[in-house]
């Protein structure tokens, strides 16, 4: 029961999901799930694409502008925020040309939407109106009439198949271990991992792409090495504690920001331990499943006591460093030794 205040304060601090668009339809038609929808039925009037990977919504409008068919400067047509309703109507109402239908793409959309509510009413056939970007909340009024895709992080495993399935489309070979790390290292970001893909591709020339060959060549990104510090002081790891932070500093990472990675991820271990039989993590911590299971895993190697005086240190360190009663880096780096030792 000594929990229960710090409880409701972490359900008020949960993290937001920065990508996911809030709108009053709860099921979202899945990214992955898209190319299916359009051989097993006609396309939807309009669609919002919106998420957290900006490389999964760029590959959902891929994806629609693939309707407009081999002729696409004839049959797409893409506006900013600035359009004028107008514009983009027109565009919807033109015919395709050799194609079954005309695409619009619209990114940042800020203006006037009663026309567009009102083509939506009763919409041309041959045209797939496509909102992506951030969005503003009278969009509610778009939502009810289009359908959305998530177009957030993928699940790791899909992730992991899609890294070996695009390796072997370049006839390369890439293990399932290797695709695993990569995954990891990139923290479920499909941009990161298509790029660092092509390197390890390129870099192993015809032979097989190991896990070893990941580790070596890609640097992981600060949420995985955050997730590997915390695990390097729940071990009691010193040298490969103090080695991640060194590591995570010359990234052009603020000792500040660390700080607050640090924070963030220590509360939502704390939650998950004060809540080890929840049905309803992912929701509560508006995150992915897939870092659920991190997070669960993690969190056992702490007992919730553990966890609340590492959380209460780290907020005497935030409040240290912003009062200037001690210098940013020196106290991430004594931090981490402390809670080493500490264990």
């Amino acid at each position: 029961m000594r929990f229960t205040a710090f409880y409701i304060t972490i359900c008020k601090k949960a993290p937001l999901n920065k990508g996911g668009m809030l709108t009053e339809r709860s099921v979202r038609l899945k990214f992955i799930e898209l190319k299916k929808s359009l051989m097993s039925a006609p396309p939807k009037a309009c669609y919002i694409a919106s998420g957290d990977d900006a490389f999964v919504v760029r590959s959902a409008v891929n994806i629609l502008n693939s309707l407009a068919g081999s002729m696409p400067d004839l049959n797409t047509s893409s506006f900013g925020k600035d359009a004028s309703c107008s514009e983009i109507v027109a565009a919807l109402l033109a015919p395709p040309m050799l194609a079954d239908y005309r695409v619009v793409t619209v990114t940042d959309y800020t203006g006037e939407l009663s026309k567009i509510k009102d083509y939506l009413s009763n919409p041309s056939p041959s045209s797939v109106l496509v909102f992506t970007g951030a969005l503003t909340p009278n969009f509610n009024a778009i939502v009810k009439l289009a359908e959305p895709i998530d177009c957030n992080k993928l699940d790791a495993a899909y992730l992991a198949g899609w890294v070996v399935k695009k390796a072997a489309s370049e006839r390369a070979v890439v293990t399932r271990e290797a695709a695993d790390t990569l995954v990891e290292y990139c923290n479920r970001d499909m941009n990161l991992i298509s790029n660092e893909l092509r390197k390890l591709v390129d870099y192993a020339d015809g032979e097989t792409v190991e896990a070893e060959t990941v580790r070596a060549m890609v640097t992981p990104e600060p949420d995985f090495k955050v997730y590997e510090l915390s695990e390097a002081i729940a071990t009691k790891n010193p040298d490969k504690a103090i080695r991640l932070t060194e590591a995570l500093l010359s990234e052009n990472n603020s000792a500040v920001s660390l700080i607050s990675m640090l924070f963030s991820h220590f509360r939502r271990l704390l939650f998950v331990s004060l809540n080890p039989s929840s049905d309803t993590l992912a929701s509560d911590l508006k995150v992915k499943e897939y870092a659920v299971k991190m997070a669960v895993r993690q969190a056992a190697r702490f007992t919730p006591r553990r966890l609340k005086a590492i959380f209460d240190r780290l907020n005497e360190i935030d409040a240290a460093v912003k009062s200037g009663l001690c210098a940013d880096k020196n106290a991430l780096v004594t931090f981490v030794c402390e809670t080493v030792a500490v264990g």
